[in-house]
């Protein structure tokens, strides 16, 4: 994706019990935004390897592009490996600030 005009967007969804990633297209200059990939959930699934076969699958992404967004991701899966019982989304927005948190009310999320 050569064209300065986007970007990509990581976005989390936070739980005590799971990490749900996702990866967005965003227009920069505009309110506009292409689902990239639907969520994955780790531990759940493999959500890493899912990323990244997803990825892989956008013919038009650089691999620049998805060597970053995976180093990205697996840098907010072992965050919340380390700190998911001790540390907030909140937390992590503070470490991450590239990443975008989703947030649900506690009762979906558990």
């Amino acid at each position: 994706m050569n064209n300065s005009k986007f970007h990509l967007k990581v976005k989390v969804i936070w739980s005590n019990k799971f990490l749900g990633i996702a990866v967005d297209q965003v227009k920069t200059k505009q309110r506009w935004c292409y689902f990239l990939t639907p969520y994955y959930f780790w531990p759940k699934t493999e959500a890493w390897s899912q990323l990244k076969l997803e990825l892989d699958s956008k013919l038009w992404l650089t691999e620049k592009e998805k060597i970053e967004i995976l180093q990205l991701a697996g840098d907010v899966m072992n965050y919340w490996l380390l700190y998911r019982k001790i540390k907030t989304a909140d937390d992590l927005k503070k470490d991450f600030q590239e990443v975008e948190i989703v947030r649900f009310p506690e009762k979906f999320l558990n």
